[in-house]
């Protein structure tokens, strides 16, 4: 009878772990690009391993009837919630959906109720009632000295497994929502000088885009000489200036884009106070919009929520999503903000060539082949990925010609700055992606400007050109939109218009 008692418990737990995983745990890898039956055991694995660890979590609450029911039940139908989004459209579980959730209307979720969703939520109810029903018939404590030691080794595994995978466990259901929940309740904001906004109107009626890029190594340009043509419309393009030796030893966005968009150099000490880009712009009554295509994280969200309006497009999709929408979806709302204003500062932020680089690009731009087929990188070739790499360079070349495009159609001097954050490992000692140091910090750096912008600051586009060649770091974009403003309030030394001398 005690063998039996002890089979029961066990197979509860089995059982338990099974739905659990099916209803939650399983939607953050049923979007994965996996092709061959290796990749999909790796990934099997990985499943198994997640869900592992927090077999242990539940056959702790389980200990507690009281416990079981009330902490179980908010779980489930929690994560399961959660998780009929990420099965449907792929959804990233993160702060930026913490928050999105606190704060949306009350129109807006009843847009999202629909009869799938209602039929998905009636699932988890009717299994949430199968699982209690089973459970009222078990002697909980049955083999609580061997269950209980493997529950707590089991919960310690994930924090070992995630540390030596980047994370990429407690990037997913269940553990995702808790993260965020962390990451969410966290959030500081940065020691940020408040600029005082002044009766001076700035009389440069001038147009400046700002481009952040996202993982792209200049030498992967053919503007920078790479033997393939990843440019062929900036190739061809007048008024381009192509910067091929840029540094930063800030290598992931997270520490890259705060020290592009303050006065907080790359190699500052960390500051009691810090000045935002934008909140000197809109000192001088400038305009400035933010049209991103990254959710905000919080080392550089504060420094963003500075500009005057920011949109951010598909905002419940981080970089994690493998549905994310592509960069050209950023080009209807920065021509209509652009169209709205005579002057201003557009900043538009690239999910770019972040991995995984195949949905980063339309089929138009699949020149280079053989491209990547599979989310799990060992199974692939060095071709694969640099060819896959290399056609997202080329729906970048087609990003940039857009906007450049629309910037042509306005009446003021135009000029757009584009920046990448950070390089990309592209099989450096068997490294890829953000993995590798060296290959990461030469990111791209292009420079385009008007016919009128020209004429109106010659001197300055002639010290652009003279300077294109110089070793220059990230932090000559803070200096050099000040410059191009004319707020007297920069390093003339950083900026990449202004004479050294």
């Amino acid at each position: 009878m005690k063998l039996d008692e002890h089979k029961k418990v066990i197979f509860f737990h089995l059982l338990l772990n099974i739905v659990f995983a099916l209803f939650i745990t399983c939607s953050s890898y049923y979007n994965i690009p996996l092709k061959g039956g290796k990749d999909v055991l790796v990934y099997l694995i990985h499943l198994c391993i997640i869900q592992s660890t927090f077999a242990g979590i539940l056959y702790i609450i389980s200990l507690s009837k009281v416990l079981f029911k009330v902490l179980f039940s908010v779980l489930f139908l929690v994560l399961g919630f959660l998780s009929f989004w990420v099965y449907s459209i792929d959804i990233s579980v993160s702060s930026a959906l913490i928050h999105a959730a606190l704060t949306t209307k009350s129109y807006v979720v009843k847009d999202l109720i629909s009869i799938q969703l209602v039929f998905f939520v009636l699932v988890l109810v009717g299994v949430l009632f199968l699982v209690f029903k089973y459970y009222d018939k078990l002697e909980k404590r049955k083999g609580f000295l061997v269950f209980l030691p493997i529950s707590v080794v089991l919960f310690c595994l994930f924090f070992w497994a995630d540390g030596v995978r980047l994370k990429s466990f407690s990037s997913k259901l269940p553990y995702s929502l808790f993260y965020s929940l962390i990451e969410y309740s966290s959030e500081e904001d940065l020691p940020l000088k408040n600029i005082k906004k002044t009766e001076y109107t700035n009389d440069n009626d001038v147009k400046v885009v700002l481009v952040l890029g996202e993982s792209v190594r200049a030498d992967h340009l053919h503007l920078n000489g790479y033997s393939r043509k990843t440019t062929p419309k900036l190739s061809t393009r007048k008024n381009i200036v192509s910067f091929d030796k840029v540094f930063t030893n800030k290598t992931n966005t997270a520490l890259s884009l705060p020290r592009i968009l303050t006065d907080e150099g790359i190699y500052s000490f960390p500051q009691d106070s810090i000045i935002s880009l934008f909140d000197m712009i809109n000192s001088k009554n400038i305009p400035t919009k933010w049209i991103g295509n990254q959710l905000l994280e919080s080392s550089y969200k504060t420094i963003v929520e500075t500009n005057k309006e920011v949109i951010i497009i598909d905002e419940f999709k981080s970089f994690w999503s493998f549905n994310k929408k592509q960069d050209l979806s950023l080009i209807p709302k920065f021509e209509e903000e652009i169209s709205e204003h005579n002057k201003g500062f557009f900043t538009l932020h690239m999910i770019g060539s972040h991995w995984w680089y195949e949905d980063k690009y339309t089929d138009e731009f699949r020149k280079f082949l053989p491209v990547v087929d599979s989310k799990y990188i060992p199974s692939m070739t060095n071709d694969q990925m640099i060819n896959s790499y290399d056609n997202t360079i080329l729906y970048l070349d087609n990003f940039l010609d857009t906007i450049i495009k629309v910037l042509e159609r306005q009446n003021q001097p135009t000029i757009m700055v584009y920046i990448a954050d950070h390089g990309e490992a592209l099989g450096e000692d068997g490294k890829w992606l953000h993995s590798h140091f060296q290959s990461l910090t030469n990111p791209a750096m292009i420079v385009w400007y008007s016919n009128s912008f020209e004429k109106t600051y010659e001197n300055k586009v002639n010290t652009l050109i003279e300077r294109k060649e110089e070793s220059i770091t990230t932090d000559v974009i803070y200096h050099s939109i000040l410059d191009i403003f004319n707020i007297k309030k920069y390093d003339i030394q950083q900026s990449i218009f202004d004479c050294k001398e």
